[in-house]
């Protein structure tokens, strides 16, 4: 399949699967003899797999790492995988500490503001 069907079945833009051949996520297709880029249909699996890394946070170097050989081919370590998702599992319950954390603050300081009145009079609320 040519690039412009790659991109209807995925949903990526033609630029943004270029981007990713360039940064060896994606392997170099094929060439017809028109020069047109040929994809087969593991190109499809391989930009499934990106998305879904994207989705869960995951950055092009962590995803590049992760696909190891699958772009090529092969399949993904399922243990680095785990250990991968176990890692950004701990970031994600970080990040929610911390928003939990500053919703108590926004709700104290506006408390606060509905007590006093003034902005001036809540600035503990740090």
């Amino acid at each position: 399949m040519r690039i412009g069907e790659l991109s209807k079945h995925t949903g990526f833009a033609a630029h943004t699967i270029r981007f990713y051949e360039s940064k060896g996520l994606l392997p170099k297709p094929k060439r017809g003899m028109n020069g047109y880029r040929t994809y087969s249909q593991k190109s499809i699996q391989v930009l499934s797999y990106i998305q879904t890394a994207q989705r869960l946070g995951f950055t092009l170097e962590e995803i590049h790492s992760l696909l190891g050989e699958k772009a090529n081919g092969e399949g993904v370590d399922n243990d680095q995988l785990q250990r991968y998702l176990d890692v950004r599992l701990a970031e994600v319950n970080l990040q929610l500490d911390k928003l939990a954390l500053q919703k108590a603050k926004i709700i104290e300081f506006k408390g606060c503001i509905e007590v006093h009145g003034q902005q001036g009079n809540c600035t503990h609320a740090s």
